[in-house]
């Protein structure tokens, strides 16, 4: 199983839109996917859950539950371990337990299951803490979400700068790379753009997710990722299908 976790310091870069979307489309090609919801909003757990779960990722991490009694069936190939609100307290309450690792409890779990599914996604919350300690953890690549405007640079360099720490001082097998979303593709987000790009270094997708909220929202009201959409003006769906051909490399 390869582990992707989706995170950004900085909020309002699509992280939760692309995670559905990421692992939908790798689902409707016959992929068996993992969606792992681990921020505490729950809103990729709202898109499949109607009614509160009574298993978790807060208590998954807390050791209450195995991980086959988190997960459930969402769609045709596809898997959920959905959030709650309580996952916010959860990072305190697993400090508390000073007998056990705090760390790596994602890691251990997932290797219970990787047999089981070829993908899992995890939607992690715009911030560093012993949640997202935990996603970097059981990843083996990283996508920053980045919508290219002034403010662009803030949350990546610190997502960036703390996803090397914690690598290094694991000694973790684990890449990033950087997603251009929420695009506008006027001037100046074009030269922010190309800015960005020659600062990684060739490690960004050469897809970019175009910014058209209404389909993406009125997929979401229905319960639907966008990325099902046929209509050939939502343009974001295909970027969203180009995005999972890449990261195949197909």
């Amino acid at each position: 199983m390869y582990t992707i976790s989706l995170l950004n310091m900085k909020g309002g870069v699509g992280k939760t839109t692309i995670s559905i979307n990421l692992a939908e489309g790798l689902s409707m090609m016959g992929i068996p996917t993992l969606l792992v919801d681990l921020d505490p909003q729950s809103n990729t757990t709202s898109m499949y859950v109607k009614e509160t779960p009574g298993e978790t990722t807060s208590t998954l991490l807390k050791g209450e539950t195995t991980i086959k009694e988190t997960i459930t069936l969402v769609g045709e190939n596809l898997w959920l371990i959905p959030s709650e609100l309580s996952l916010a307290n959860t990072e305190t309450e697993i400090k508390m337990q000073s007998n056990a690792p705090q760390h790596n409890r994602l890691q251990k779990a997932l290797a219970q299951v990787k047999n089981m599914y070829s993908y899992c996604i995890v939607d992690c919350p715009p911030i560093i803490n012993l949640l997202t300690v935990n996603a970097i953890m059981a990843s083996d690549l990283i996508i920053v979400p980045i919508k290219p405007d002034r403010f662009a640079l803030q949350g990546f360099g610190v997502t960036v700068q703390n996803i090397s720490q914690i690598k290094e001082n694991w000694e973790l097998n684990l890449d990033y790379k950087v997603l251009f979303a929420i695009v506008n593709r006027n001037n100046e987000e074009k030269e922010i753009t190309k800015q960005l790009r020659e600062l990684v270094k060739g490690k960004a997708y050469e897809t970019e997710i175009r910014c058209q909220p209404k389909p993406i929202a009125g997929a979401s009201a229905r319960s639907q990722a966008v990325i099902k959409e046929t209509d050939k003006k939502i343009g974001v769906a295909e970027d969203l299908r180009r995005l999972v051909k890449e990261i195949l490399g197909v």
